[in-house]
C-alpha cells in the first residue's frame, strides 16, 4: 500500500511550565498591582494640577466667599497647602490594591457637604485611561511566561 505516514509529536513541557508560572504570578500580582499604584498616584497629580474630576470635569469654582478668606492659592481648588494631594498613599496586595488618602476631609470634598456649603469635587477614582492602563499593566504581568 503506497502512501504518507505523518507522526506529530507535542512537546508540551514549555506549555506545563509556562501554565505553572501564570498560576503562580496570578496568585501574587503585587508587583503588577504596585506599577498601578504608581500609575495612580501620577495620574491623580496631573488631574490636581488641571482641577478636573477622573471624568475630566472640571471642579465646582470656590465661592467668592471663600476665596476671600483663604489665606493663598485662591485661584486653585482643593489646594491649600497641598495635603491632599500629597498624602495620596497605595498599598499593594497579591490580590488587591488600595489607594486613597488617610485625610477625613478628602470625602468630605469628593461627596461634598451641602450642610457646610461644601460642593461635591469628586477627586478620587479611575479615569478611563486609568482603568485601561491598569488592565495593560495586569495583561502584560500576567502574560510574561506565556512570551
Amino acid at each position: 500500500m503506497a502512501g504518507v505516514t505523518l507522526q506529530h509529536r507535542i512537546e508540551d513541557e514549555r506549555v506545563r511550565r509556562a501554565l505553572r508560572a501564570l498560576e503562580q504570578r496570578a496568585g501574587d500580582a503585587t508587583p503588577a498591582m504596585r506599577a498601578i499604584g504608581e500609575d495612580l498616584q501620577l495620574s491623580h497629580r496631573e488631574r490636581f494640577d488641571q482641577q478636573v474630576s477622573p471624568a475630566g470635569e472640571p471642579w465646582k469654582p470656590l465661592s467668592e466667599d471663600y476665596r476671600a478668606r483663604k489665606p493663598r492659592r485662591q485661584d486653585e481648588i482643593l489646594v491649600l497647602n497641598t495635603y491632599l494631594r500629597d498624602t495620596l498613599r497605595y498599598d499593594a496586595g497579591p490580590q488587591e490594591l488600595e489607594f486613597g488618602t488617610d485625610r477625613v476631609y478628602g470625602a468630605t470634598h469628593h461627596f461634598g457637604d451641602p450642610e457646610r456649603g461644601i460642593p461635591a469635587r469628586p477627586w478620587l477614582g479611575l479615569s478611563e485611561g486609568d482603568e485601561r492602563h491598569a488592565v495593560e499593566t495586569l495583561l502584560a504581568y500576567l502574560g510574561e511566561p506565556l512570551s
